[in-house]
């Protein structure tokens, strides 16, 4: 089942992406790689998309950790139901150049 009754929107599906690295703010903190295959396994694209990524473009870092700690974006899930915003090196775990 891929849809609430009476409560999520059906949309058409998005089209799959790779993987990609999010830049971080702090230059020695590791960038983000962000797993589409781990987000979309149970879920699909359009359970954040469009709106809790509304104006996100690929390529740019528009929100900020205090944003996530306050349930925006990633902090959407990673506050409730998917590991927790203190395990950072889940997230952060591209190696530092």
């Amino acid at each position: 089942m891929d849809s609430i009754e009476g409560i999520s929107i059906k949309r058409p599906a998005l089209g799959v992406q790779k993987d990609f690295a999010i830049g971080t703010k702090v230059e020695t903190m590791p960038e983000i790689i962000f797993s589409i295959k781990k987000h979309t396994l149970w879920n699909g694209c359009e359970l954040c998309h469009p709106e809790i990524f509304a104006g996100i473009k690929k390529g740019s870092t528009k929100y900020t950790m205090v944003e996530i700690f306050d349930g925006k974006f990633c902090g959407a899930c990673h506050l409730t139901v998917a590991f927790p915003t203190t395990d950072c090196q889940r997230c952060h775990s591209k190696p530092v150049r």
